[in-house]
């Protein structure tokens, strides 16, 4: 049954909540070539990429993140902003990208059920976070001719309040969990840099 099916997508996708807050020191790496002011990270693993400000800085496959369900992405990648804010040596203003192989393909006829899956385990997540709030409920989304779904929260780390948005986009057994997040004090001049990074983002290729 599909209910079925999509339960065990539950159980391999690593739903992370408040986000994925690095800790210094980071080693920087080069990871792309420099346009106009942008940097494109290509993932050799997945060959998805996306544009990032070249003053940023990119790290692949280490990121800590306060409250986590489920199992570990098969490839991850984050940028941030080395001039902005920090709590307790940890960087704030940051687009992460995590990957997760699926155990079936998701279609327009599954995606309802994947809601209510996704629902249940962000629902999960919520209890564990006591200064969590609700900013935008779970909802429709699409990036990139990708359909999902994105929730914003709004919590505090350290002290420094902070906004994050998750994305949670499937193309066909590939789901790409997508966050953006910022300190509430950088979070609207941030949204330029954000929409601009989900606009350029490019899905693994088919086929």
């Amino acid at each position: 049954m599909i209910v079925e099916k999509c339960r065990s997508v539950v159980q391999t996708v690593a739903f992370v909540l408040v986000v994925a807050v690095l800790l210094l020191p980071l080693t920087a790496c080069d990871g792309g070539s420099s346009t106009e002011g942008m940097t494109t990270y290509t993932s050799d693993d997945y060959g998805y990429s996306f544009a990032y400000p070249a003053g940023w800085k990119l790290e692949e496959g280490r990121s800590e993140a306060d409250v986590s369900a489920g199992s570990s992405a098969t490839a991850s990648v984050s940028v941030y902003d080395p001039q902005g804010a920090v709590a307790e040596e940890m960087f704030i203003d940051i687009m992460q990208v995590s990957v997760y192989e699926l155990t079936v393909t998701v279609d327009d006829s599954n995606m309802d059920e994947i809601k209510s899956e996704v629902e249940t385990v962000l629902a999960s997540l919520e209890s564990q976070g006591d200064d969590l709030e609700t900013l935008a409920p779970l909802d429709e989304a699409k990036v990139a001719g990708m359909d999902g779904y994105s929730v914003t929260y709004s919590f505090t780390k350290s002290g420094s309040p902070v906004t994050s948005t998750l994305y949670f986009l499937f193309s066909g057994d590939l789901e790409y969990q997508v966050t953006v997040q910022a300190s509430d004090e950088n979070w609207e001049a941030n949204q330029s840099v954000f929409e601009s990074m989900l606009d350029s983002f490019e899905p693994t290729p088919q086929g």
